[in-house]
């Protein structure tokens, strides 16, 4: 079972990364009875069934953590997986190659995974701002960077019609590891710190929003 790594950010919150070697017929059988897969019908190529399962069985490798209850994973109105009527927060990414799941009991969280490719880098201008461009300086790796990052905060944010180049801006942190990122929309600016890593020839972007609690 390729569960990569699961680590505890914080009390109340856990990362995990799963690496896709399962068939599909054995990552359902990896899922609990109870999961919902009726949307994986909609899927058709098996690579992308395979990249949508592992990434539901991570969600439930997290789940004891918090809960024995058996809760089945939905998507609400904004496409955000979701848990119905429980206080729990996720946020979900998959690559062809590696999944991530990141699980909060507190906080509003956001996560995604992009493989280091030239693609980023060819549509740099779609997505980019000129002082991103100056950060990123046609730098494949960096690109890619900003462009996960840029994912993560449209993930944690979770509204409709925010364009990644004029409502997401992202520059450099005060830390290793951490970018910083502002949601700039009419009548909402707020700043996130965005922490990153490297993991085969991965970039993984995730982010907590602290300020965001839910109480029980």
């Amino acid at each position: 079972m390729p569960l990569l790594l699961t680590r505890q950010l914080n009390p109340n919150t856990w990362l995990g990364i799963w690496q896709l070697q399962e068939s599909v017929q054995d990552l359902r059988a990896l899922l609990p009875l109870h999961a919902d897969v009726s949307a994986m019908a909609g899927k058709v190529h098996p690579r992308r069934q395979q990249e949508w399962l592992a990434s539901r069985v991570l969600v439930y490798q997290l789940l004891p953590h918090f809960t024995s209850e058996p809760l089945v994973l939905a998507r609400d109105e904004n496409g955000r997986p979701y848990f119905q009527d429980q206080p729990l927060h996720v946020s979900i990414t998959h690559s062809p190659h590696l999944a991530a799941v990141i699980l909060s009991g507190q906080h509003q969280v956001g996560i995604d995974i992009e493989l280091i490719t030239p693609k980023a880098l060819r549509v740099a201008d779609k997505f980019l701002t000129e002082a991103e461009k100056r950060c990123t300086a046609s730098d494949e790796k960096a690109t890619c960077l900003y462009w996960s990052a840029k994912e993560t905060l449209y993930k944690l944010y979770s509204r409709k019609k925010l364009v990644l180049k004029d409502n997401l801006l992202i520059s450099p942190g005060l830390e290793p590891n951490m970018l910083l990122g502002r949601v700039q929309i009419e009548n909402f600016s707020k700043l996130y710190q965005i922490h990153h890593d490297t993991i085969q020839e991965h970039v993984l972007t995730y982010c907590i929003d602290s300020e965001s609690k839910t109480t029980t």
